[in-house]
């Protein structure tokens, strides 16, 4: 196949990466678009608001720009991106590119825009606006450019040289229409079951989130306890554990939590029968965090270190855990991991998410980030951690205590302090069993809804790849082949834009 290079310098033949149908054409970039051109906001007075587009602002895949923020006309005339309407901006840093932050500029307010650094921008010369975009926004093409990003890690990017000099498949322009509009109908039908897959992924957090309120509150299990009579109540479990408090006699290992003495229950909503209110102070052993000063620790081998990270929807997920050879005598060997110790994440991104040790573990150990939960007695673990989950109750109480001021952060009172709903150990038995029973089928469903997720994408790229291949709608023989169009139009160009950069890579 034939390719060109910017604005008409014809090239020898050059292979592109796969053969194209009769009247296509292998063609640079630059040959069909202007990559990075200057643009002067003219006739555009300086204090006109026009649209700012941040990175964020772009969202991934989809070509959706959010164009509510707004900057004078002269604070953007340089400094920044300057793009206008018609354009396609294509994010030149990692992880954005690979993350598909690729977008057509269309609905601006006024004719000129201005944005981040990390765009480069294309103004489509030969070749329809949307047709450059899927080319763009393709995993094909992004993969390609990935290979050629350079810089330091963590500040990889797309080199305009690279963008300009790169083929993508140039059909008739006619037949860019009709592969467009066959791919807008497409994605649009997909759009569809997206949606109603997201609905129901909603709707699924809403049951799941239902459940737990239910489960904590007794509401779950109403028809059990009317059913049911039990050896031990609330009030006695909670009696069994001061109990062991005092047998323990002051042997407990690290800080111990305090009982906190009567509660005045007034102010609490009422209890199933056979419920009683405690906190989290009354029924552990202690509440404590990791030591900070740990880093220097760090190896490929060694006791466990549990991070945030690790702490994933109520389960302790070490597939990426960090390990750490700690001296004899290194401080903060009190955070010893056990199993049923409910770790709760009390800095950072991640706060308040808890999980349960449901396993016995090697050595492992918690870092600063993380309150340890040690448990008077082991059984009541599951329940607590439940009710560190569900809104309206344990959830809500950290969520409070976290964001009640400045930094999100939690401290080691705020969770002792927090009010728990004690059941039976039966029927908490009992709630455990529904709540994993439908926990389960849950789990299932979102896997099935997921992987229905995942192959709309799929789907979606292989569109993407019969379309630029030549697949996706019939060749019409009358169509203008893209070489006679794209030299036409070269020659309608000024000599200086016609002005050749070299000849692009083979099959780049």
């Amino acid at each position: 196949m034939e390719a060109v290079t910017a604005w008409g310098e014809w090239q020898e033949p050059v292979e592109g990466p796969w053969e194209l149908p009769e009247g296509w054409v292998w063609a640079p970039l630059e040959a069909v678009a202007l990559v990075n051109p200057p643009t002067a906001f003219q006739g555009t007075p300086d204090k006109e608001e026009l649209a700012f587009v941040p990175m964020a602002a772009v969202s991934e895949e989809t070509g959706r720009i959010a164009l509510d923020q707004r900057r004078p006309a002269k604070d953007v005339a340089k400094g920044y991106v300057r793009f206008m309407e018609g354009d396609v901006i294509f994010a030149k840093i990692t992880p954005c590119m690979e993350n598909g932050k690729v977008a057509p500029v269309s609905g601006l307010p006024s004719q000129f825009g201005a944005g981040s650094t990390e765009f480069h921008v294309l103004r489509p010369k030969s070749i329809g606006q949307r047709y450059l975009w899927y080319w763009l926004v393709s995993r094909r093409f992004r993969q390609q450019a990935q290979r050629h990003m350079s810089g330091s890690a963590g500040q990889l990017r797309v080199p305009v040289d690279y963008l300009r000099r790169s083929l993508m498949p140039v059909p008739p322009l006619p037949e860019q229409r009709r592969i467009v509009t066959r791919i807008d109908e497409l994605f649009a039908e997909i759009a569809e079951g997206e949606v109603a897959l997201a609905d129901a992924h909603d709707g699924l957090e809403s049951f799941r989130r239902a459940l737990l309120k239910s489960a904590v509150t007794g509401e779950l299990t109403a028809n059990w306890r009317a059913a049911n009579a039990v050896a031990e109540t609330g009030h006695g479990l909670l009696a069994r554990i001061n109990a062991e408090r005092a047998a323990m006699s002051g042997k407990a290992r690290g800080r111990r939590s305090v009982n906190a003495g009567p509660i005045d229950k007034s102010i609490l909503p009422a209890l199933p029968a056979g419920w009683t209110w405690a906190t989290i102070g009354d029924l552990t052993e202690f509440v404590t965090s990791g030591s900070r000063g740990w880093k220097e620790f760090y190896a490929d081998t060694g006791a466990i270190f549990v991070r945030a990270q690790n702490i994933n929807s109520g389960k302790l997920d070490l597939t990426d855990a960090a390990f750490v050879q700690l001296p004899e005598k290194a401080e903060g060997l009190r955070t010893l991991i056990k199993r049923d110790d409910v770790l709760v994440t009390i800095t950072g991104a991640n706060v308040t998410v808890s999980a349960r040790v449901n396993q016995d573990l090697p050595e492992a150990y918690v870092n600063q980030h993380i309150a340890l939960l040690r448990l008077l007695v082991a059984e009541t673990s599951e329940f607590v951690l439940l009710w560190l989950q569900a809104e309206g109750a344990g959830k809500s109480q950290l969520i409070s205590a976290a964001y009640g001021a400045g930094k999100p952060g939690l401290n080691l009172d705020n969770i002792r302090e927090v009010m728990v709903a004690l059941p039976s150990p039966a029927e908490a038995t009992e709630i455990i069993r529904r709540v994993h029973d439908a926990l389960s089928a849950y789990s299932d469903t979102v896997a099935v809804l997921d992987a229905e997720a995942a192959d709309a994408t799929h789907l979606k790229q292989s569109i993407l790849k019969a379309g630029f291949e030549g697949r996706l709608v019939p060749q019409d023989p009358d169509d203008e082949p893209a070489t006679a169009m794209l030299a036409r139009l070269a020659s309608t160009q000024p000599a200086a834009a016609r002005k050749s950069r070299g000849r692009p890579r083979k099959g780049a």
